[in-house]
């Protein structure tokens, strides 16, 4: 017999629906991961994840060398109420400053070291597949009218081989703000580099979004 699974969950007295459990497994979900990162710390996380980390440094070098400078571009647009581009900035800016491993790291579950105490922020996330390790440099654009703030940044691997373009740009809107994340790679890699980065951004900016409103 093949019919579909229904399941009714009561507490208390009051019945509770399917998105409410779910709701409470991803609450649960992200504190039990948080405190897994938090017991591991930065270098037992570089050890754990060495065999992903070095297989994609082999993989991303051997895209940008057959990519010969060349780049393919993905874009994630988000639109927010509620708050503005200097408020959101002030807060995310701080965090990277401050060296904030936790608001950092709780952005995205794939974020799995985030050290932005020196001149570069080291991080291991996950890029395509499985985690990568590079190093991000920060680097003022020249804003437009369009978009006033322009925060790009270089990706290299630990040898200095460039792997990603960032593009960051924030706007004011009457009640809140725009922000339009762009990232390139190396055209030799595959789709699911830049299609799961815009993903990546959605997720990120949009917890460090709530995160900087709710501050």
């Amino acid at each position: 017999m093949s019919t579909s699974l229904t399941v009714r969950t009561e507490i208390d007295g009051t019945t509770h629906p399917r998105e409410a459990v779910l709701a409470w497994e991803l609450d649960r979900a992200r504190a039990a991961l948080s405190l897994l990162k938090q017991r591991l710390g930065d270098d037992r996380t570089r050890e754990l994840l060495t065999p992903d980390t070095t297989a994609s440094d082999t993989a991303l070098a051997s895209w940008a060398q057959a990519s010969a400078g060349r780049r393919r571009t993905a874009v994630t647009e988000l639109t927010a109420t509620g708050i503005d581009a200097e408020t959101f900035l002030t807060w995310w800016q701080g965090r990277l400053q401050a060296g904030d491993r936790t608001a950092l790291l709780a952005a995205n579950p794939e974020h799995y070291l985030a050290d932005s105490t020196g001149e570069r922020v080291e991080i291991i996330e996950t890029i395509g597949t499985g985690p990568t390790r590079f190093f991000l440099h920060f680097h003022d654009t020249p804003g437009d009218d369009t978009f006033p703030v322009r925060i790009g940044g270089t990706g290299t691997l630990a040898d200095g081989t460039e792997i990603l373009h960032v593009l960051h740009e924030f706007a004011d809107t009457p009640d809140g703000l725009r922000i339009r994340l762009t990232v390139q790679f190396p055209e030799a890699a595959p789709d699911l580099l830049p299609t799961g980065h815009q993903w990546h951004f959605a997720c990120e900016f949009t917890n460090w979004l709530e995160a900087a409103h709710a501050a």
